[in-house]
């Protein structure tokens, strides 16, 4: 199935005319006089038959396929990278990515995530999809051109490479996607090989190292639990940290609450422990009345918060003077419609890689758009995928037509901020950005970066 069947594919099933939307969105057009791009072997070729039929030598074809090695045996079903002829690559002059960048007027764009399987995943990534459409939208009525080459990934080593074999994606200058660990390596090197940036939206564990042109979008668990435990320590270290003992602790709060107390530990300040069915005077003696106490539960759960909160509700009937906060997690934002006005009373600090505000006009205006365009509302997730999609989709968009270094162009976003770090020499680029969301006393929203 080749991009535009995809792409109208999910049109029908969704209900939704993406033509109207985006008119740039388009299959391969124009190939390229000199193919470059990949080819899978029938029953019966033959080197000499392959290199004749793409007007190249055959030692240029071993060379760009050296596990052929040396008897030249050709197995059926198998890929051949096909590489420029030499005389067109002395012909011409390699331009470094930044000449590149400066001529592009038309960005070339590939998005390849599993959108025909039938599962929560690919309603998730049509949803992604459409965000991105979104912001390509955007990015039009500013002047900015693209050429969108979409396609369904499947799952396998062998579905990513029938993608990758597809006209025009070795003239891409960004791919966004896949997603499933096995397709990462023929991705990555596909993309090495023909200088295409490529994004991987959502965490899956690849590892950036000897990859300059990879983008890991989605901050890794550990990165983001390091970042904030160190932001905290650096930021409110005079204050009395309890951390809350619930004997159900999850990897996510153990792991958060051991690393917070160490990095408090290198600022002289020793973290207290409470037991969160302990009685009142336990609570009591846990706390310091003259300073600001920040409890922590070493469980993400709801039913943790409430508990703790029902606690803290009688404890401040009776010691009212004690000033009491709370410091949680990413999923504390899915409790905010039921939780919302204790989270206020605790001078309550969450932090995340990403914030949904729900009440602010931007987050009203994008899900109108998002039901005019697509006939249905957002899926109720958190994050939401389509404004990842979109956010992520315009990042890349003016990074990429504006000429500017990657991580510099300042960032209005509906949900989802980018702050790319290259990790080691030659390495990728991993988001580390990370945020405090502070619910204040004064029933303000504070975003502290």
């Amino acid at each position: 199935m080749d991009g535009k069947s995809v792409i109208f594919a999910l049109m029908k099933r969704l209900m939704f005319i993406l033509l109207m939307f985006v008119p740039l969105i388009t299959g391969a057009q124009n190939t390229m006089s000199v193919l470059n791009h990949l080819h899978q072997v029938n029953k019966g070729e033959t080197l000499y038959g392959i290199a004749r039929q793409y007007n190249i030598t055959e030692q240029e074809l071993l060379s760009a396929n050296p596990e052929i090695g040396t008897k030249n045996k050709l197995k059926k079903g198998t890929y051949l990278t096909i590489p420029q002829p030499q005389a067109v690559q002395q012909g011409k002059t390699v331009a470094n990515e930044e000449t590149v960048r400066k001529k592009r007027s038309v960005l070339k764009v590939g998005v390849v995530l599993p959108f025909a399987e039938k599962s929560e995943r690919a309603k998730k990534m049509v949803e992604f999809y459409q965000g991105f459409l979104m912001a390509a939208d955007s990015a039009k009525k500013e002047g900015l051109s693209m050429e969108i080459h979409a396609y369904s990934s499947g799952r396998t080593e062998a579905d990513i490479m029938e993608v990758l074999g597809k006209p025009g994606m070795s003239r891409l200058d960004i791919l966004f996607g896949p997603v499933d660990e096995q397709q990462l390596p023929a991705t990555i090197n596909f993309c090495k090989l023909y200088n295409i940036r490529v994004v991987l939206p959502f965490d899956n564990g690849q590892s950036t190292a000897g990859n300059p042109n990879l983008y890991l979008a989605t901050p890794r668990n550990s990165a983001t639990i390091a970042e904030a435990a160190a932001f905290i320590a650096k930021t409110y270290a005079d204050r009395i940290y309890v951390i809350l003992k619930t004997g159900n602790e999850d990897s996510q709060g153990s792991i958060f609450t051991r690393t917070l107390s160490d990095m408090l530990s290198m600022k002289g300040n020793q973290t207290g422990v409470l037991i969160i069915n302990s009685d009142d005077y336990t609570y009591e003696d846990a706390m310091n009345q003259f300073r600001e106490n920040v409890i922590v539960p070493d469980n993400t759960s709801l039913k943790t918060l409430n508990i703790l909160i029902s606690k803290l509700n009688t404890f401040r009937q009776k010691h009212p003077q004690y000033n009491i906060s709370l410091l949680g997690y990413p999923e504390w934002q899915t409790y905010t419609n039921t939780l919302l006005n204790s989270l206020f009373t605790y001078d309550t600090y969450i932090y995340s890689p990403y914030y949904y505000n729900a009440l602010a006009a931007s987050t009203r205006d994008f899900e109108n758009a998002f039901l005019r365009n697509f006939r249905r509302p957002m899926a109720k997730n958190y994050p939401r995928y389509a404004m990842m999609g979109f956010d992520l989709g315009l990042y890349f968009i003016h990074e990429m037509m504006e000429n500017g270094p990657i991580g510099h162009r300042p960032q209005i976003p509906q949900q989802n901020m980018y702050r790319f770090i290259q990790e080691a020499e030659n390495s990728g680029y991993t988001n580390n950005f990370i945020q405090l969301i502070h619910y204040t006393k004064t029933k303000q929203i504070e975003l502290i970066r």
